[in-house]
């Protein structure tokens, strides 16, 4: 894996999460000139071309990848140098669901086919430790919304080194930058992607300044992941209680 910048992400996850977008819309592309066919239940029937290959080289310096810290972009050049065949190989092999906003979709799992299986770059998603185990569990889904807000923040171009001052002033970039990710929920998770989906609505509606200033707090005091969780979701919010960040052995 290449290296990562001090407390940002991975770059392989955001490398995928944005060959989908582009992926998906040059699958239209192919769609409207009869070289692809939707086949529910399996893999979709594509005709390998010139159209994907340009898409292929090109993907690095697209549009899908811009606005990402220097880290993420140098991350993707070697990545797809190394994996490019068999990342293409898992979409065009793979079953694919395509126009599933608002519902669970199979972009999690080619995220986990793509980093841990054939890059091994990341741990499968998610951990056993961070999952959400039942509808009832806002607490859990309350940090799992954290950690994607900090995911995303970590890895933005303006935001990942910032000093919390800065921060503080760029909460409006901040939240632009956020407002998308209640739905993105169903393309991030698939343990209860609703149940992510529904706390992430109810933490924006219920006070987006308050959310969003403890997120830009927590990453001025260097993106520690634990101390976000309790700041947001037992501080700001009620989903988690301090007995849900002791950890074994300190009762």
């Amino acid at each position: 894996e290449p290296k990562t910048a001090p407390g940002g992400p991975p770059p392989c996850r955001t490398l995928v999460e944005q060959f989908y977008k582009g992926w998906e819309k040059t699958i239209s592309n192919l769609a409207a000139d009869g070289t692809f066919e939707s086949r529910p239940g399996q893999a979709p029937k594509i005709v390998y071309n010139q159209q994907i290959e340009d898409y292929l080289q090109g993907f690095c310096a697209s549009e899908y990848m811009k606005g990402y810290a220097g880290y993420v972009n140098d991350g993707c050049e070697k990545i797809m140098k190394k994996f490019k065949r068999g990342i293409v190989g898992k979409f065009l092999h793979g079953e694919e669901r395509y126009g599933t906003e608002g519902v669970k979709s199979l972009r999690p799992e080619r995220i986990n086919d793509v980093c841990t299986t054939l890059a091994k770059a990341c741990p499968a998603l998610p951990p056993p430790a961070a999952a959400v185990v039942s509808i009832a569990d806002k607490c859990g889904a309350c940090k799992g919304v954290v950690t994607d807000a900090l995911f995303i923040m970590r890895r933005d171009r303006l935001i990942h080194d910032n000093k919390p001052e800065t921060l503080r002033k760029r909460k409006l970039e901040v939240f632009e930058l956020l407002e998308p990710m209640c739905m993105d929920a169903f393309h991030r998770h698939t343990d209860f992607p609703a149940v992510y989906n529904s706390v992430c609505l109810e933490m924006w509606e219920e006070d987006e300044e308050g959310l969003i200033g403890a997120l830009v707090l927590s990453g001025g005091g260097g993106w520690k992941t634990g101390d976000a969780h309790r700041a947001v979701c037992a501080d700001a919010f009620s989903y988690c209680t301090a007995a849900d960040f002791v950890k074994p052995g300190e009762l």
